[in-house]
């Protein structure tokens, strides 16, 4: 049968009320038809049946649908079937079908996954296995179409003449002969091998039913076959699952498929086998070894960086800060009391109470004495030591003296967000006047780019804030006067330290309660207390958030 006739027979194909069965008994079948179609108005009929969810289709009914000659022995269950080219011979429950090139005279063997079936006395062939060596020796291109929801075979159709359809596998003497059936000559075909695994056939100019070739199972010679298509050629890929001595590609001088010839590699003896063994375990015990060793030094490495991390920044260092000093006394208290005497003899306090207390902490003052120390440069202190915690000890006071407002506040370094807030600050940094050149020293220090500046120390926020928090519960609990909170506001004297900080306000001195507090010893000793409390408590927190990693 010629290609036109095929190209003419068929226009379509589909398939009518697939009912899923099986071969429960020689005595019972349900069956299913399928239509071919060949002109508006004519239909054929195929019996099929569904054995364990396989469609098989009654050759008999198939090779009629195409007017081919054919001969079944019901008593052998064999049959044969006159193709144009060769003879196909099947038999009932067994794989292989034998093929007699008419010209040649040479027999192919090939084996089906699975046995054709016999159900009374007819012969039903697994139909997505069969239909591609059928297409090859009969040169048609019948293609199954599975879009319908069952999944099963739902239709023939009837699609463009694909040039490579089938590829089957001939066991030889000294390895295995691949045979690419071609509907043309093919030129310039290649072939490679890698690691000598996997072989890769190049064929330029061919069209492939890739659909049809990628399911081609796994045999004696390659456990999987991979076929693409590209515009200009078809690439084969074969994962061969022995090891080859050598291969050759010829064109079949019969027809136009493509031979490729692998000779194989002689078995290994029981010696060899077992001398491979014991390498490839070698070989695997040192690789394991090599990998353990390696990702212990690895381990090794990276927990000493990590540790050096750690200790870089451990809460090794804190910087206290005694507000004003020298000629810049600070704001004054009702009967006198100067700030700069209240929060150095603060300072001095929480410094021995650290030291005390938590004898890994080494303390940096930004002065000992009662002298000046320009507000840039308490920042310069603080970085110079590598610290790790600033904190600037200040007293507050308001214009009208005495005054019944009392109590302690805590300020973050952000702009301010408050009138008070932005009060104190201004007080606060009017010190710089006292400082030489402070016009150009502090000319970046405008409202504008306030909020530039202070995104330098943006990764200190959460641990500055933190800090604020620990200070105002453990001061909320030790001291009389009120708790103002936390707060922010933008002080010149916390923007140079680049670690977090906090800006404390012990009290006011224009209230002559908080006033006599905190010129007292004991007043400075508590406030100080409070202080240590709340930096044992952040460096616990700060120093467990290492230990995570974070």
């Amino acid at each position: 049968m010629t290609i036109n006739t095929f190209r003419h027979a068929l226009l379509f194909v589909a398939i009518l009320s697939v009912l899923n069965s099986s071969f429960l008994s020689a005595q019972r079948r349900d069956s299913s038809y399928i239509i071919v179609t060949k002109s508006p108005g004519m239909s054929k009929y195929v019996d099929a049946a569904t054995i364990d969810a396989v469609r098989y289709i009654s050759l008999p009914d198939f090779v009629r649908m195409f007017g081919l000659n054919y001969f079944c022995n019901t008593v052998t269950k064999k049959m044969e079937i006159k193709l144009s080219r060769a003879q196909m011979k099947v038999a009932g429950e067994n794989p292989f079908i034998v093929i007699t090139d008419y010209a040649t005279r040479k027999q192919t063997t090939l084996q089906l996954p699975l046995s054709v079936r016999t159900f009374d006395d007819t012969l039903y062939a697994p139909l997505m296995y069969f239909l591609p060596i059928f297409n090859s020796m009969s040169r048609t291109a019948l293609a199954i179409d599975t879009t319908r929801e069952s999944a099963l075979i739902d239709s023939f159709k009837v699609s463009k003449i694909f040039d490579i359809s089938a590829v089957t596998v001939e066991g030889k003497k000294n390895g295995y002969l691949i045979r690419i059936h071609s509907r043309k000559e093919l030129n310039d075909v290649d072939r490679f091998m890698r690691n000598n695994d996997w072989l890769y056939v190049t064929l330029p100019g061919a069209r492939a039913d890739t659909a049809a070739l990628n399911m081609v199972e796994p045999n004696e010679i390659f456990e999987q076959m991979i076929a693409v298509q590209s515009p200009t050629s078809t690439q084969l890929s074969f994962k061969l699952h022995k090891k080859v001595d050598s291969s050759e590609i010829v064109q079949d001088a019969t027809s136009d498929d493509i031979l490729i010839s692998l000779r194989t590699v002689a078995p290994p003896t029981k010696r060899e086998l077992a001398a491979e063994r014991r390498r490839r375990e070698k070989e695997i015990k040192d690789a394991e070894q090599k990998r353990l060793e390696e990702a212990q030094k690895r381990q090794e490495f990276l927990q000493t960086q990590l540790d050096a991390q750690r200790k870089k920044w451990e809460l090794d260092v804190v910087v206290i800060d005694a507000g004003h000093g020298g000629n810049d006394p600070g704001t004054l208290g009702t009967i006198g009391t100067r700030e700069k005497d209240i929060t150095l003899g603060i300072a001095l306090k929480l410094g021995k109470l650290i030291d005390r207390n938590l004898p890994d902490v080494k303390i940096v003052y930004t002065r000992k004495t009662d002298r000046f120390i320009e507000l840039y440069r308490r920042g310069q202190i603080a970085n110079e030591n590598e610290g790790k915690l600033f904190i600037s000890i200040h007293c507050n006071s308001l214009e009208r003296k005495p005054s019944p407002t009392n109590g302690f506040e805590i300020y973050l370094l952000r702009p301010g967000k408050t009138e008070d807030a932005l009060k104190i600050a201004e007080k606060e940094n009017a010190v710089v006047r006292l400082e030489k050149d402070y016009q150009n020293r502090y000319q970046e220090v405008t409202e504008e780019n306030f909020i530039l500046l202070t995104m330098a120390q943006s990764a200190y926020v959460r641990h500055s804030e933190q800090f604020a928090s620990y200070l105002q519960e453990e001061m909320d609990k030790r001291l009389s006067s009120d708790s103002h909170g936390v707060k922010q506001a933008g002080f010149y004297v916390l923007i140079g330290a680049s670690m977090p900080n906090v800006l404390i306000e012990a009290g006011y001195l224009s209230n002559r309660k908080d006033e006599m507090f905190l010129r007292s010893p004991s007043g400075q000793q508590v406030v100080a207390e409070s202080i240590l409390s709340a930096l044992r408590l952040y460096k616990a927190a700060y120093e467990k958030t290492l230990r995570e990693g974070s």
